[in-house]
């Protein structure tokens, strides 16, 4: 969920959390340099933090299709008939639903 997300971005942050254990840190492992790990935490903070808002970020389908659940619309795709780039459910939301 986006709360967890948020809470264990900023325990990272603030040293009090081992981001391995995370599925929402997990990636950060990915920069070498710990000031690398802790702007992109910030800057996943910021981007959750912005779209609180964002339905998709505070849900998932689970079904038969996703029994772990679709990554709040991610693993849901469509077709690119407008050339946008956007290709997956969630993307509508970020990149175009605005313009709706």
């Amino acid at each position: 969920s986006n709360v967890e997300a948020l809470e264990n971005l900023t325990n990272f942050l603030m040293n009090r959390f081992d981001y391995k254990d995370s599925t929402y840190t997990k990636d950060l492992g990915h920069f070498p340099a710990v000031a690398d790990q802790q702007a992109f935490a910030l800057r996943l903070i910021i981007h959750y933090t912005g779209d609180v808002h964002q339905p998709l970020h505070a849900t998932a389908e689970v079904s038969d299709t996703y029994p772990k659940g679709d990554a709040g619309g991610n693993f849901e795709h469509i077709p690119d008939t407008t050339k946008s780039g956007v290709t997956n459910l969630h993307a509508v939301w970020d990149s175009v639903g605005y313009a709706y």
